[in-house]
């Protein structure tokens, strides 16, 4: 046995137990996460959560940090996907986010809402999807996917960039 942890020695094992209970309070409390790309530096894309929701007719993957008493929605994902699910259906979907619907309106759009902060309109989708491996449908239950979209070209500071990630949604 190494003598730095042989039992005699119990200053390293205090050591060790406390690196050990750092390290797993740590890893507990580090539920949420980070959106990528080059809009990132522009606004904090870090999370604490994120929500799934499947509601008349839209599915939305919301990124959100609790405030206060209140809730900032760091980024929501949402598509009109009321077309595309077949009655009684619970599986995985791809969504084409730029998609052009009848009407002139896409598919997805992206939102944001954190308090303090001017309202942010963002530019339309270039080209963007939404992958969900199974649809959400009761409370509780777990959703995982991810998401990619590039905006258009244009004058708005958010023209031509990016955000993508991965998640692990909760329905609420």
């Amino acid at each position: 046995m190494s003598p730095r942890l042989h039992p005699t020695h119990s200053h390293g094992f205090r050591t060790l137990a406390l690196v050990a209970l750092v390290a797993g309070l740590c890893a507990c409390s580090d539920e949420g996460g980070a959106l990528e790309g080059s809009v990132s530096p522009l606004l904090d894309l870090k999370y604490k959560r994120a929500e799934a929701v499947l509601a008349e007719g839209e599915l939305s993957i919301n990124f959100v940090s609790p405030q206060g008493s209140g809730v900032n929605t760091v980024l929501k994902v949402s598509a009109r996907v009321g077309d595309m699910i077949p009655e009684g259906y619970t599986g995985g979907l791809t969504i084409n986010l730029a998609e052009a619907l009848e009407g002139g309106a896409q598919r997805g759009v992206i939102g944001r809402s954190v308090l303090d902060e001017p309202a942010r309109v963002f530019p339309q989708l270039e080209r963007g999807s939404l992958v969900v491996d199974n649809l959400p449908t009761a409370q509780g239950q777990r959703v995982t996917g991810d998401f990619h979209v590039t905006f258009v070209n244009g004058i708005d500071i958010y023209s031509g960039r990016t955000i993508f990630g991965s998640f692990e949604a909760t329905v609420p």
